[in-house]
């Protein structure tokens, strides 16, 4: 029942702690020149057509486009609506128009490794512990921050059982894999610090699950998740990956978003 899984919680926040102290060649052709400004174009010459201009596509217009493409549930077995709609290519192509990334993506999981991080949700966190963070410090605390929240997430899982303790216990400590951090910044045998990072990663999770539910309170819980795959992507593809199915993710969001 939930009263066991909120112990169940508190129990792996305690493990993760004491786990943590005992763990203390051809040539390139030559490119034209473009004549000087004061020449004219001789007769016969092939003159480069005017760029033509694109009208970018609305998230008005994408949702009615999505929505005509997949009248079906979204929120149906193994969430296979949606994993359809994600990786479709008006989906995609608003992925590129709204959040561009430094490389090309042709799926949706080829988006999810090269999306730009957040890093207005870490920065704050981060100042108080160790001054300007660069950009090295910002993706470590979010590699971070993904696993706490994945372990945390399984416990929400309707297949949940004591035996999956171990497997929550061990996203956890992948914490560690971020030696290089936390020595750099002398945060590797902290006891608060990890009890701050603990309730930090807590409030990533509330935020999230409170900005869902104002997505299905205003649009339905069918049109608000999509509405949410358009305007916070990476957080949908969090979604797919830690719940199996939709129960567990709604109860997900009424519980943490409380």
């Amino acid at each position: 029942d939930r009263t066991m899984q909120h112990v169940l919680r508190l129990t792996m926040l305690i493990l993760f702690g004491l786990g943590w102290q005992l763990l203390g060649c051809s040539d390139a052709p030559t490119p034209m020149t473009a004549p000087d400004s004061g020449e004219t174009a001789g007769p016969g010459a092939i003159l480069a057509p005017e760029p033509v201009a694109i009208e970018p596509t609305s998230a008005e217009e994408t949702f009615s486009k999505l929505r005509n493409l997949f009248p079906q549930p979204i929120l149906d077995e193994g969430f296979t609506t949606l994993r359809e709609v994600t990786n479709s290519q008006p989906y995609l192509d608003f992925l590129a128009q709204e959040f561009p990334t430094d490389a090309p993506f042709r799926t949706y999981e080829a988006y999810l490794q090269v999306a730009p991080l957040d890093a207005a949700r870490y920065r704050p966190f981060l100042e108080k512990w160790i001054g300007v963070p660069t950009e090295e410090d910002i993706a470590a605390v979010h590699r971070m921050t993904v696993k706490f929240r994945e372990a945390n997430m399984m416990l929400f899982r309707e297949d949940f059982g004591h035996k999956e303790l171990i497997a929550v216990f061990e996203r956890q400590l992948q914490f560690l894999n971020e030696n290089a951090f936390l020595m750099r910044h002398q945060l590797d045998v902290s006891e608060k610090f990890i009890n701050a990072f603990t309730l930090f990663v807590v409030e990533t999770e509330k935020a999230d699950a409170r900005w869902l539910k104002e997505q299905f309170e205003e649009h339905g819980e069918e049109n608000g998740l999509l509405w949410s795959a358009l305007r916070k992507p990476a957080l949908i593809g969090e979604i797919l990956h830690n719940f199996a199915e939709p129960a567990a993710f709604l109860t997900w969001v009424e519980e943490t978003g409380e």
